[in-house]
């Protein structure tokens, strides 16, 4: 059955499966799911963070220790918590421990949750060349090691032109109508750049998308914290004013969350049954996609690892 999960899928596969891991749930929960994933297929364990009691680059080199044949992500790192050099540091210790099977994301990370622990963006006007410096910094730094992409997460226009000094991008959105728009702007990207997505996910789960309160919550997150820009771009600006005001005043609640259009939440998550992920997934690899991170809620249980896991399966065998 291992083989079936991982080595038959091979020659077919053209899409990365990735998952992405809390940090914040006990480390040996964190174990299990990561070493699921690996022995069901998953290409990639991503282990995300957030300001909390551990940092995501200590909980990889657990999860390098028990598992065998998956990636490990770290990030999103906030470029504006960690330092060029923090960050060179964490991976080179761990490629040169663990071997060469680390890829990074990083970003501004998001503005609300940085305002929650004291870190403002600064000046706004400067802040993608901000990033795109930090950036190339970092890949001068892991040059040595030929494996290690280091990914940018971006969402507007500006930040994704300048994601090109990196190894490869991440959108967090999932409506092929915006991953179209958003790879218009990559025509400058170097050979071996990947493009990919990471969006909300809930793949799998026989419970309705919109009856379930923790993947419409995820993808509040992503819509709400779009730019004003790229609202506009896709006429959400007045969809989502109404919201927006609320969550201000009351932060991400559940009035928040149903105060947005189903359809509308359904642009910035991965979620249905089979047929319709499937679809969604053929559609991305005939727009260029080549790596998915399915985001939380997807892996904050073993139940969800296990559903991805057994959905990748089904995937591959429909084809």
């Amino acid at each position: 059955d291992r083989d079936l999960s991982r080595d038959c899928f091979k020659e077919r596969e053209i899409v990365e499966w990735g998952i992405a891991i809390n940090l914040r749930e006990p480390v040996q929960e964190t174990i299990e799911k990561a070493v699921l994933a690996d022995e069901g297929g998953i290409d990639a364990v991503w282990i995300t963070d957030y300001p909390a009691t551990r940092i995501s680059p200590i909980l990889a080199s657990v999860v390098a220790q028990k598992t065998e044949h998956c990636r490990i992500g770290i990030g999103l790192l906030s470029l504006l918590i960690f330092s060029p050099s923090q960050i060179t540091q964490y991976l080179s210790s761990l490629i040169n421990l663990y071997g060469d099977r680390f890829d990074l994301l990083v970003g501004p990370g998001d503005r609300t949750r940085l305002k929650e622990i004291g870190i403002e963006y600064g000046e706004i006007s400067t802040l993608v060349e901000r990033m795109a410096e930090s950036i190339t910094t970092i890949r001068e730094g892991l040059s040595d090691y030929k494996d290690c992409k280091v990914l940018v997460g971006a969402q507007g226009e500006k930040m994704i032109k300048k994601s090109v000094v990196a190894n490869g991008v991440l959108f967090n959105y999932s409506d092929p109508v915006m991953i179209r728009w958003a790879s218009s702007f990559l025509r400058k990207k170097s050979k071996g750049f990947k493009m990919g997505i990471f969006p909300p996910s809930l793949v799998g789960s026989r419970k309705l998308c919109k009856e379930h309160m923790g993947i419409m919550g995820s993808a509040a997150v992503v819509a709400l914290g779009l730019g004003p820009t790229i609202m506009k771009r896709f006429e959400l600006s007045k969809e989502l004013q109404s919201a927006r005001r609320e969550m201000k005043k009351h932060g991400m609640t559940n009035d928040v969350i149903k105060m947005i259009d189903f359809n509308t939440l359904n642009r910035f998550c991965l979620c249905g049954e089979d047929e319709q992920t499937f679809n969604r997934l053929r559609a991305y690899e005939k727009l260029g996609v080549e790596h998915i991170v399915f985001g939380p809620p997807q892996g904050t249980n073993l139940r969800g690892v296990q559903q991805l896991v057994d959905a990748k399966k089904r995937y591959y065998h429909s084809i």
